[in-house]
C-alpha cells in the first residue's frame, strides 16, 4: 500500500467515527453532549492533519483530494451546528434553572456562575472565530496551490500549442519539397523522352542517309558497265555496211585494229 492509500484509508475510517457519533448526537443527554463534542473536534483534527499530508502526496503523483476536502468541510458545519445547539441549551439553562445545576445557592454566586460562563461563551466564540480564520487560511491555500497547478498546466499547453505550430510548419515544407519533387521528375522525364526522341529521329536519318548512298553508288556503277557495249555495238554495225569507193577498191574496218587494208578488185 502507498503512503497515500494508507492515508486516505485513515481519512476514511476518521469520517465513518464522525457519522457515527453524529447519527447519535441529537439523542444524548446533555450531561453527556460535550464529552461527544470533544470526540467528534478530535477526529476533525485528525482529519485535517491527514488532508494535509494527503495533499501533499496529491501533488506528488497527481490523484484528486477534492471530495475529501469537501466531505470535510460539511462535517465541520456539522459539528458547528451541533456545538452552537449545544451552546444555545448551554446559556439558555443558565437563565432558567434546570438540570444542569444546583440552584441551592446565594444569589451572589449564581451571579458570579453566569458571569465566568459569559465568558466562557466568549472563549468560545473567538475560538469559533479563530477556526474560521483557519479555515479561511487553508482555503486561500488551497486555491494558490490550484492557481499554481493551472498557471503549469497553461504553460505545458502552450508548449504543446507551439510544437504543434512547429509540427504544422515542417509538415508545410514537406509537402512544397514532395511537390517540387514531383515537378522535377516529371520534367526529367519529358526530357528523357525528348532526349531518347530526339536520337531516334538522328539515328532513322543516319539509316536512310546510308541507303540512299548505297543506292547511287548502285546506279552509277551500272551506268558505266553499259557504256563500253553500246560503243561496240556502234562500230560493229558500221564495218559490217558496204562502202562505195570511186577507184573500186574494198575499205574494211577492224574495231581491233589501228590501221586500214585496202585491196585491189581483179576487175
Amino acid at each position: 500500500m502507498s503512503l497515500f492509500e494508507s492515508y486516505e484509508e485513515e481519512i476514511k475510517v476518521s469520517f465513518k467515527q464522525f457519522e457515527q457519533i453524529a447519527a447519535g448526537f441529537p439523542k444524548l443527554l446533555p450531561e453527556q453532549k460535550q464529552p461527544e463534542l470533544d470526540k467528534l473536534e478530535n477526529l476533525l483534527s485528525t482529519i485535517e492533519g491527514n488532508l494535509s499530508s494527503l495533499n501533499l502526496e496529491s501533488n506528488r503523483t497527481g490523484k484528486s483530494t477534492q471530495q475529501y476536502f469537501t466531505q470535510f468541510y460539511a462535517a465541520k458545519r456539522t459539528y458547528q451546528q451541533f456545538r452552537d445547539k449545544y451552546q444555545d441549551e448551554k446559556n439558555y439553562a443558565d437563565l432558567i434553572p434546570s438540570q444542569y445545576h444546583d440552584f441551592n445557592t446565594t444569589g451572589s454566586q449564581t451571579q458570579r456562575d453566569r458571569v465566568i460562563r459569559g465568558n466562557k461563551t466568549l472563549e468560545n466564540g473567538i475560538q469559533m472565530i479563530r477556526m474560521a480564520n483557519d479555515q479561511v487560511r487553508e482555503d486561500k491555500k488551497t486555491a494558490e496551490s490550484t492557481l499554481e497547478q493551472l498557471a503549469t498546466q497553461k504553460e505545458r499547453l502552450i508548449g504543446f500549442e507551439k510544437k504543434f505550430d512547429s509540427i504544422d510548419g515542417y509538415l508545410d515544407k514537406a509537402k512544397k519539397t514532395i511537390g517540387q519533387m514531383s515537378r522535377r521528375a516529371m520534367a526529367n522525364k519529358f526530357i528523357m523522352a525528348g532526349i531518347i526522341f530526339i536520337l531516334l529521329i538522328a539515328i532513322g536519318l543516319i539509316i536512310w542517309l546510308k541507303f540512299v548512298r548505297t543506292g547511287g553508288d548502285n546506279n552509277n556503277n551500272s551506268s558505266s558497265s553499259l557504256e563500253p557495249t553500246t560503243t561496240t555495238t556502234s562500230t560493229s554495225t558500221t564495218s559490217s555496211t558496204p562502202t562505195p569507193t570511186t577507184s573500186g577498191a574494198t575499205t574494211s574496218s577492224d574495231p581491233t585494229s589501228t590501221g586500214t587494208t585496202t585491196s585491189s578488185d581483179p576487175k
